[in-house]
């Protein structure tokens, strides 16, 4: 699926959030609109809409990258962070993800490359993603080294590195693109991502997923079968995989309650999932967050602390937009495009 990210979005999402920076913004329109927590490229922190309102404005800017609309981010992460002193921007990307991912790609690091030269930090960039975006991004860090040495962490939501097997039945059903393509789990990009040590985590990265995620599977095995790999954990020391459905149906059991159900979409705003991406926001030791970050209440509030109630309404309408969205694309991604020279090289 293509999606968006806060702090750094790609394919479903992805944002990016860089600390201190000054209060004036960059407005990127057009191909590099990208939000760089949800999509890997919609919501990258160059997209300044929601920057541009006054609102927002705080002591402290941060940047938020998705990689699918601002419904993606307005209502889920964008609160919370401005709280906590951040100032949430986004950027869109072309097609919201769907299109080639290799070319995606190019916008993250564009991205990246810019905020860093415009606002240096010790402290680097993060990068907050979800769904499609997170796997960009991963396909970012892996084939563009000197983007990789400028992002401090990563936080993915949802994340597809393994692809997915909800794509099989678009793909049969012609319902695909280039980026669904792509995330067959028999397609080229995914093993040449593998082959070139995508699958391991080369910069502090947080996946949260869900067992019960059901766009984005397999995502129930755990790690400890040998030979079964979930689509949203990375392997590595700088890898920190949290499944807030396990963890939480834990918690749940010892109180003698119903575990809950976490959805694709609902990653976005579950109070659990925000206890783990501030917890590696904060991180300044391993830069990553932990399923100890999550408490018992965290999980049956379901809804993340500066969230309003009435905001479900908006929540209800962010995979049924993404849905309507692809169905105006054209049928196109089959053969699977080419792959890029320098991911062709070996």
């Amino acid at each position: 699926m293509t999606a968006s990210h806060q702090i750094f979005r790609i394919p479903s999402g992805v944002a990016q959030i860089h600390p201190r920076a000054p209060t004036d913004f960059m407005d990127y329109h057009g191909r590099t609109a990208v939000m760089f927590l949800t999509k890997v490229l919609e919501a990258v922190v160059s997209a300044v809409k929601i920057c541009g309102r006054d609102d927002l404005a705080t002591s402290q800017i941060d940047y938020v990258t998705t990689l699918s609309p601002e419904i993606n981010w307005a209502y889920t992460l964008v609160p919370p962070l401005i709280e906590r002193g951040f100032q949430p921007c986004y950027v869109a990307v072309p097609e919201r993800l769907f299109l080639d991912g290799q070319r995606s790609a190019e916008f993250v690091s564009h991205t990246v490359k810019t905020l860093a030269d415009e606002y240096p930090s010790s402290d680097g960039i993060s990068i907050v993603s979800w769904s499609a975006g997170a796997l960009v991004t991963q396909w970012t860090l892996t084939f563009y080294p000197e983007t990789r040495s400028r992002v401090r962490r990563h936080i993915a939501l949802g994340p597809s590195y393994r692809g997915s097997w909800m794509m099989v039945p678009l793909f049969y059903l012609n319902r695909y693109s280039e980026s669904i393509v792509q995330q067959l789990p028999w397609s080229n990009y995914l093993a040449t991502l593998r082959r070139f040590g995508g699958t391991e985590a080369l910069v502090p990265t947080t996946n949260i997923g869900s067992s019960t995620d059901l766009v984005v599977q397999p995502s129930f095995f755990g790690e400890w079968f040998k030979g079964r790999h979930d689509s949203w954990r990375l392997s590595g020391p700088l890898a920190s995989n949290v499944d807030i459905f396990k963890v939480c149906f834990l918690k749940a059991l010892k109180r003698g309650r119903l575990p809950p159900f976490f959805t694709h979409d609902s990653l976005l705003w579950e109070a659990a999932s925000h206890d783990v991406i501030f917890d590696a926001l904060e991180n300044k030791g391993t830069y990553v967050g932990t399923a100890d970050a999550i408490g018992p209440d965290d999980c049956e509030s379901r809804l993340a602390p500066g969230l309003k109630p009435e905001w479900r309404e908006q929540y209800k309408t962010i995979l049924p937009e993404l849905f309507t969205y692809a169905q105006t694309l054209s049928l196109r991604g089959w053969p699977e495009v080419p792959l890029y020279d320098y991911a062709s090289s070996k």
